[in-house]
């Protein structure tokens, strides 16, 4: 799940959260995006707020939650050189 919101709202928005995932499911906020000063700061659905507010996350953010962050996911091999797609043939590791 990703959602665009005031970073105001972080507290709320991690209470509801909480009513679907579990404290410990992995979380991520992204500040200033493409921006010099960007941030992306890991952590978990039952530590959202607390994180936005000590790393002083004001204004907008996006809030990523899910599995897709954890360190069990597999990643996406599109780009691996080794992967054979339609257009390009992979080559040896």
């Amino acid at each position: 799940m990703v959602v665009f919101l005031s970073a105001g709202m972080t507290k709320a928005l991690q209470q509801e959260l909480l009513e679907g995932y579990a404290a410990d499911s992995p979380a991520a906020i992204v500040y200033k995006a493409s921006w010099p000063q960007e941030k992306v700061l890991r952590c978990t659905v039952g530590t959202l707020a607390q994180t936005a507010a000590a790393h002083e996350v004001s204004n907008h953010a996006l809030i990523l939650v899910g599995g897709f962050l954890g360190e069990d996911y597999d990643l996406s091999r599109l780009y691996d050189p080794a992967f054979t797609t339609a257009f390009r043939q992979g080559t040896e590791a």
